[in-house]
């Protein structure tokens, strides 16, 4: 299995960004749960006048309709008969449209009227103050729609009333798409408002991230609303404590060095008072083994509080130039990988970092192997020697400042054990981190991965 394919943990945040594209994704975030609710709230709201709107449409407008044909067949009878006899067929014509034409009949249509059923049933009972007057409903069908003919028996004769469906006054089709767009026009100026209230959240996440990789990132801006300007407020506090802090610490560090100092020298000078010679070199070895000591470690304590600027940096670049310094002076030392990476990071810092690891490699195992990769928003970096390997149980503590495995105090074999610390603090720095792999074939391979978005 490729090494440069492997998990790790600093792979996950950029594969989370990836992750959080997509509609699925941008419902389960802030913002798309505001949206939600505000979306569920219109649908309530609505839900209310479109079930009155609905009951319209269905009951609530078969009844009106029953009861203003009922109406209209029991005016046109009762003023038929009120009529003079020359004048009701003057009645008729004044009283029919295109959907309710009257006539007069000696007889009824000679066909048997089904049960009544629908809005004629509606309708029947509607003509009980036409007294005992036989009454007869059909149903018809026409180029203008479904209707009834709706027979009643006068003297003389029999009125027959042809009535037909009239078109609406309002297309439904058209209520409905007003609707519609007027729920769309909610939505997306919904989805941008939420979208403004929501951005200083995100903000203030990204700002969070960029703290720990950042001490001295600056403030971040206080928008929102007071609750999210509270937040911000308190988390700007909350920075720039821990920034005071860390300058403390720095200059408590050199503060302790100088005093050090002071005194290591002192005793320098009494050393050379020693009149036995042999314990004159090991009081004067020791003391520059404890200055050295004391040098590194204000170092690697500045190195973790003292930032230089971010910039953009070629990661191939960097890589290739510290393979080509080793080659030079005759190191097995090679490079694999594209010839361009483009890195936002600190430069000075990197190439300290993973300068440190390519002479580790060429120290302990006569070679370094420097491979680049880029996968999924990572670049990996891995530093391969044919060394001998370290232990499962000691890759952890090898990171641990001082701490070394070489078992001798000889500074040139085994150094000050603070190597590898300062390449993870640069590393997890720029928001990766390192591990130590064994590599195929024998030997050690030093795997670096950092957030390194295309």
């Amino acid at each position: 299995m490729s090494l440069l394919g492997e998990e790790t943990p600093a792979a996950a945040a950029p594969s989370e960004t990836n992750e959080r594209r997509g509609w699925r994704a941008w419902f389960t975030s802030f913002a798309g749960r505001i949206t939600l609710v505000l979306i569920l709230g219109l649908l309530l709201v609505q839900s209310i006048p479109l079930g009155f709107y609905i009951y319209d449409r269905t009951i609530g407008r078969s009844a009106l309709q029953a009861e203003s044909i009922a109406q209209r067949v029991i005016s046109v009878v009762e003023t038929f008969e009120n009529a003079p006899g020359p004048r009701r067929r003057d009645v008729l014509r004044a009283v029919s449209t295109r959907y309710f034409t009257v006539s007069l009949l000696p007889q009824p249509p000679p066909v048997e009227p089904p049960p009544p059923f629908g809005l004629m049933a509606e309708i029947t009972p509607r003509l009980t103050p036409l007294g005992d007057r036989p009454v007869r409903i059909w149903p018809t069908r026409g180029p203008d729609g479904d209707g009834m003919l709706i027979g009643v028996a006068v003297n003389p004769g029999w009125l027959l009333f042809d009535v037909r469906a009239e078109p609406n006054e309002a297309n439904p089709y058209v209520r409905f798409y007003t609707l519609g767009t007027l729920a769309l026009v909610v939505l997306v100026v919904a989805i941008l408002m939420v979208g403004r209230l929501a951005a200083p959240v995100g903000q203030f996440a990204l700002a969070a991230d960029r703290f720990g990789t950042d001490v001295n990132a600056p403030p971040l801006p206080e928008r929102g609303s007071p609750e999210v300007r509270k937040a911000i407020r308190a988390f700007n506090r909350m920075q720039q404590r821990l920034r005071r802090y860390v300058d403390d610490r720095t200059l408590m560090m050199a503060a302790i060095s100088h005093d050090l100092r002071t005194a290591l020298t002192r005793l320098k000078l009494r050393a050379e008072f020693i009149d036995d010679d042999e314990q004159r070199g090991k009081a004067i070895a020791d003391l520059d083994e404890m200055q050295s000591m004391l040098e590194s470690t204000l170092a690697f304590a500045r190195d973790e509080s003292v930032q230089e600027p971010r910039s953009r940096v070629d990661l191939a670049a960097l890589l290739q130039s510290l393979c080509s310094d080793h080659a030079d002076v005759g190191q097995n030392v090679k490079y694999q990988g594209p010839d361009r990476v483009p890195f936002d990071g600190r430069p000075v810092a990197l190439r300290r970092a993973f300068g440190n690891l390519i002479e580790n490699a060429v120290r302990y195992g006569g070679e370094a192997l420097v491979t680049l990769g880029s996968k999924d928003g990572n670049c990996t970096v891995l530093v391969e020697d044919r060394g001998p390997s370290i232990p499962s149980s000691m890759r952890e503590r090898v990171f641990a400042p001082f701490f070394r495995l070489e078992s001798s105090r000889n500074r040139e074999t085994g150094g000050m054990g603070l190597g590898l610390a300062v390449v993870r603090s640069v590393v997890r720095g720029h928001g990766g981190d390192i591990g130590l792999l064994d590599r195929e074939g024998g030997g050690l391979s030093v795997r670096v991965t950092l957030p390194c978005p295309s």
